[in-house]
This record gives structure tokens, C-alpha cells and sequence, in this order.
């Protein structure tokens, strides 16, 4: 017997049974020292000896291993997943609720995630040498991401009324249970991969749907981790009382979607939003008990990652190029928009989906009615003007008038249906869309009686009207969706508290936000790209196989341009239903580039200015909310 390996064993065990005795059994509360040896030194002896007698076991299971590299990549997928289960046990602490639910939890999670991690980092050691990371273009931007998701934790931090360190950490009295899980979990994951590596390994070479996309799901799962970050931050009770946060209606959303009661909804332009987005949240939220938001905030964060990897599937389809793909994937998740309202517990980011889906559809020239048709209820019941951005992409992709009304009816029918079967399931939490009074709601957006208000109608007979309209229409599709201005700030005294709103124009006072500093910079750029990309479209429009994507997608744009010159106030609220427009439709109109590394390199830059600007653009909405999340009850 080797004196280092008795010496570790006891030691290991008198660590442990230390602190079992300390955490578990009160160890302060045995008045008798002879209690207290026998309470902490028998355990010792006996996980002493069961320690001594699994480390021959263990070291042989370090020295199967693959590879020498293998281990390295052991340490680093360990020390990567204990730092994602780290943060992750401080988020679900309260669902937890207990040091053995922590426990479950590590011990799960850590070994999945460790196991797995072992050969996605192979992978990544593959790439470097010969694949996707062999280009420092694609190392800058991987980098980045991680390097954003650290700088939003840092940010929500300086304001403890919305965000406190305890959120991402594990309680101190957790932390001598977690390590020694998380350190426990070693054992198991290598005892997986020695006995079960071949089997994993022909799993994953077989899998091409896992390695294939490897770049897109990396995008959407580090924008996943920081929606989640700004979501914690945004998603609290004083959006209920005191805070308008572009019009939105984030507070009752949050108890629409997610609380096990649910509430009204009573807005008819949302017909299935309970049938289509409901069930999703619930079914996560059922498992947080009485703290169902945590749900909502991790659904919204996961759909706003799948709109990412969508728009890396669409741009890798149309062009095959990887770096071309993840370049777009990060600039849909770093526009002001998508950090916004894929954070907020609205329904906002699921319309987003459904659209940027539908469009994947039509990529793949999908014309069978059993697939469409869903396809078309999901725009429908999110949000009912979206129908007409799917029946424009259909019309452009050589659908005929016949075809294009039987489809449109056929949603129209099932729509009604549908909704009828809401009111049946949810009595009184939905309003009907085709029914008069029930939509007369929707054009106090409209009317002039509402003037100032809650509308800025456009009248024919005053030239400053229509120009001050195409202005506010012009800025609000054009740029705020994509990169965040200096957001305009309104107080106003109203019991108990003091409300602040939060917008991008101020119908009363004829605001409209504008850009500051180096905005002026990423605005500059991402006009650009704007400019560039219809000069292109121009020029090749008559030779390229993506021109009916591309009309369908600028048919899109002008439907959203043309109906708001007529509906709402905050137009900001609306602009995850076209930003993506934009974002696909630049792909595709630079597609003939994707190779090219000037225009890879300008892209990036372009992109890494838009991260740079919208992260203040959310932080100067932190910095702006914190007082009134401070003051709410």
C-alpha cells in the first residue's frame, strides 16, 4: 500500500463525513465531545476505505481513456459544464429548495453535460485543426458571444432592484455539497465513457443533424444563456405597477402564459395564443411550482435561441458557407430587438419564429397543405396580421391566385374554429376576432378621436402629418429594430408610484428617438449593409435562384410599412415581426459574397459594432428601470 494513496483516501473521507456531519446531522448540537469524534471520525473510517479501495479502479479508467489529448479535454468539459451548473443551481435555487434536490440536480446534470462536453470539445479541437475554427474570423466571432453573455451578467449585477448575484450562484450553505457532487460526478462520467465511449461516439458520428449544425446551435445556445441573463433582469413584478416598457404588456403576459390560473387575454388579434404558446410555458413552468416565472423566462430565452439557429439554417442552406451562416445567426440575436423582446415575457419572440419558420418552408419550396396550413395557423393565432407576410412568401414562390385563396380561407376557417374552441376551453379569456365590438378595441389605434394617445393618424389633407408619419414609420422599421437609439425616458406622477415609459416615440410630445455618440457608428454601418444589400438585389435580381425569397421577403417589409403608417404609436413594439425580414433578406442578397473574406471580415465588424450598441442600448434600459424596480411593493 502506497502512503499517498492511504493519506488521500482519509483525507478525502474526513472532508467528507466533516461536512455531512457540519450540514446534516448538527453537528454543534451534540453537547459531548466524545459524540462529536465518534459522529465525524467512524464515518471517516468508512469512506476511507471505500475511497482506497475505488482509486485503482479510477486511475485505470483515467489511463483508458482515448488519447493523451483526451484528458485535457476530460478537465475542460468539466470545468465548462461546473460552471453552467453552477449558475444554473443559483437560478432554480428556489425550485430546488433543498440540498438533496441540489444534489439530484448536480449529480444529472454534471455527469450529462461532462460526458458529452468530452467529445463536443474533441470535436472543437478538430475543428481548430482543419474545420469551422481553423479561420480566426470564426474564432473572433465564437469568442464574442461568451464574452457578451459575461458583459450582460456584469451589467444586470450593478443594479441589485432587478438583478442580484444570488440568482447565478449557489447558495453558501449549498457550496460544500455541490463540490463534492460536482467532484463526485467525475467518477461517473468516466466510468461512461470507458465502458460506453464507442457506443456515444458511433452515436454522434452518426448523427450529422448534431455535428452538422454545430455552429448554429452553438449561436443559439450562447443567445439562449444571455436572453436568459437579460430576462432575469427585465421579468419583475413592477411591470404590473409603475413601468410601460414600449407598450408592451410584459406583467399580464407573464401571468397569461405562464401562472397556473392563467388570465384574459382580451385581445382579439391574439386568437391562439393560448392554444399555440400556453401549453408550451405551462408545461415548463408546472415543474417551478409557485415560482412558474422562471419558466417563462427560460421558454421565451430557448425560442429566442431557436430563431437564431432558424436564421443559421436558412442563410447555410441558400449559400452552404458556415461562416457566412453564423455571421447572420449572431446579427438577428445582437439587434436591439431580438435582446429586447426575446428576453420579455411576451408574445412578441414567438411571432418572430413562426415567421422566420414559415419562411424556412418556403426555402425548401414546401407545398403540401399539411404542413403549410399549421404553418399558417401558428402566424395566425400568434399574432392574425401575420398571415399576410405567409401568404405574400407564398404568392412570390409561384403560388396562384386560385391556390393562394383556397389556403388563405382554409387558415381563415380553422382560425375561427380554433378560436371558438379557446373561448370553450379558456370561457372569457379571449375575445373574437371576427366579431365587431370585439375588435373595435383595435382601432383606437387608428382613429383621430384617440389622437395623442393612443394613435398619430396620417391625414391626406396636412402635408406635416404625413411627413411627421413617414418619418416616425421610416426610423421604426428601418433602424430602431436593429440598432437601439437613446431611448426616450417619460415620468409621469401616478398613485402609488411614480411610472416611467419607456419608448422610442413620444406621441404626446411629438419625440422620436435619436442616435448619440459612437450609435452613430453602428448606424452608419448597418445602413450600409441596408443600401448594399438593395443595390445588389438590383443588379442580379433577374439571374439569382433566391429573387422570389427576396420579394417575398420585401413584400414582407412593405406590408408592415404600409399597415403601420395607419396602426400604432410605439412602433418599436412590432419590430420583431419584420427585423428578421431584413436579416434574411441581406443574406441573400449578398449570398454571391459569402465566401468572399473582405466581405466576411466587413461583416464582422459590422456585427461586432451592433453587439457594442445594443448592449448599451439594454443597459441604458437597466439603468433607466432600476429606480421604479426599486420602488415597486
Amino acid at each position: 500500500m502506497k502512503f499517498s494513496r492511504i493519506f488521500f483516501s482519509a483525507l478525502t473521507g474526513l472532508l467528507t463525513s466533516l461536512f455531512l456531519a457540519v450540514t446534516f446531522f448538527h453537528y454543534s448540537d451534540f453537547p459531548s465531545l466524545i459524540d462529536r469524534l465518534f459522529l465525524v471520525f467512524i464515518p471517516t473510517l468508512a469512506f476511507g476505505i471505500l475511497f482506497h479501495q475505488t482509486f485503482p479502479a479510477i486511475s485505470a479508467w483515467i489511463s483508458n481513456l482515448q488519447s493523451p489529448s483526451s484528458k485535457p479535454s476530460f478537465l475542460l468539459s468539466f470545468l465548462v459544464t461546473l460552471n453552467l451548473t453552477y449558475g444554473a443551481i443559483g437560478f432554480f435555487q428556489s425550485v430546488l429548495r433543498t440540498p438533496f434536490g441540489m444534489f439530484l440536480f448536480t449529480s444529472v446534470f454534471m455527469t450529462m453535460g461532462t460526458t458529452l462536453g468530452y467529445f463536443l470539445v474533441q470535436h472543437a479541437a478538430t475543428s481548430f485543426r482543419s474545420g469551422f475554427l481553423s479561420k480566426p474570423l470564426n474564432v473572433i466571432l465564437v469568442l464574442s458571444l461568451p464574452i457578451l453573455w459575461v458583459a450582460f451578467t456584469f451589467a444586470a449585477a450593478q443594479f441589485p432592484s432587478m438583478f442580484l448575484p444570488d440568482y447565478i450562484r449557489v447558495p453558501q450553505e449549498w457550496m460544500s455539497l455541490f463540490l463534492l457532487t460536482a467532484f463526485a460526478t467525475i467518477f461517473l462520467s468516466l466510468f461512461i465513457l470507458t465502458h460506453h465511449s464507442s457506443l456515444i461516439t458511433r452515436f454522434i458520428h452518426h448523427s450529422s443533424f448534431i455535428l452538422h449544425p454545430s455552429p448554429g446551435l452553438y449561436a443559439a445556445g450562447m443567445f439562449f444563456l444571455i436572453e436568459l441573463i437579460i430576462s432575469r433582469a427585465l421579468n419583475h413584478p413592477a411591470l404590473e405597477t409603475n413601468t410601460v416598457l414600449f407598450e408592451a404588456d410584459a406583467g399580464p403576459w407573464m401571468t397569461i402564459l405562464a401562472s397556473p390560473e392563467g388570465a384574459a387575454i382580451n385581445r382579439s388579434v391574439h386568437p391562439l395564443s393560448l392554444l399555440i404558446i400556453r401549453p408550451l410555458v405551462r408545461l415548463v413552468s408546472s415543474v417551478m411550482g409557485e415560482h412558474y416565472a422562471l419558466g417563462g423566462m427560460l421558454v421565451v430565452s430557448a425560442v429566442a435561441g431557436l430563431c437564431v439557429f432558424m436564421t443559421w439554417l436558412f442563410v447555410k442552406r441558400a449559400t452552404e458557407s458556415k461562416t457566412y451562416a453564423f455571421l447572420f445567426a449572431i446579427l438577428l440575436g445582437s439587434t436591439a430587438t431580438h435582446l429586447l423582446f426575446g428576453s420579455l415575457t411576451e408574445n412578441y419572440i414567438f411571432g418572430a419564429a413562426t415567421l422566420i419558420f414559415f419562411f424556412l418552408l418556403t426555402q425548401s419550396n414546401e407545398t403540401r397543405s399539411s404542413f403549410l396550413v399549421p404553418a399558417g395557423l401558428l402566424l395566425f393565432g400568434v399574432t392574425i396580421t401575420n398571415i399576410a407576410q405567409g401568404v405574400i412568401a407564398l404568392f412570390f414562390n409561384k403560388f396562384s391566385f386560385k391556390r393562394l385563396f383556397q389556403y388563405s380561407f382554409i387558415v381563415l376557417a380553422l382560425g375561427i374554429v380554433l378560436t371558438i374552441a379557446t373561448n370553450i376551453i379558456y370561457p372569457n379569456f379571449i375575445t373574437f376576432f371576427f366579431v365587431p365590438n370585439d375588435v373595435a378595441f383595435e382601432f383606437n389605434f387608428v382613429k383621430t378621436s384617440s389622437a395623442g394617445v393612443l394613435s398619430d393618424p396620417m391625414r391626406l389633407s396636412e402635408p406635416g402629418s404625413i411627413v411627421r408619419k413617414l418619418n416616425v414609420v421610416s426610423r421604426s422599421v428601418i433602424l430602431y429594430g436593429a440598432v437601439g437609439p437613446k431611448v426616450i425616458e417619460a415620468v409621469s406622477e401616478k398613485p402609488p408610484f411614480p411610472t416611467i415609459d419607456i419608448k422610442t416615440f413620444d406621441v404626446r410630445a411629438g419625440m422620436l428617438a435619436s442616435y448619440k455618440g459612437w450609435s452613430n457608428l453602428s448606424l452608419a454601418l448597418w445602413l450600409a449593409l441596408l443600401v448594399g444589400a438593395f443595390f445588389m438585389f438590383a443588379k442580379g435580381w433577374r439571374a439569382s435562384k433566391h429573387t422570389p425569397l427576396m420579394l417575398g421577403l420585401l413584400g414582407a417589409l412593405g406590408f408592415n410599412f404600409l399597415m403601420h403608417l395607419f396602426y400604432g404609436t410605439e412602433l418599436f413594439l412590432y419590430t420583431p415581426y419584420w427585423v428578421y425580414a431584413f436579416v434574411l433578406f441581406i443574406a441573400l442578397a449578398f449570398s454571391d459574397l459569402s465566401e468572399k473574406h473582405w466581405f466576411q471580415w466587413g461583416l464582422t465588424v459590422t456585427v461586432l459594432a451592433l453587439m457594442v450598441n445594443n448592449f448599451n442600448f439594454i443597459f441604458n434600459i437597466f439603468r433607466a428601470l432600476a429606480p421604479f424596480y426599486a420602488a415597486a411593493p
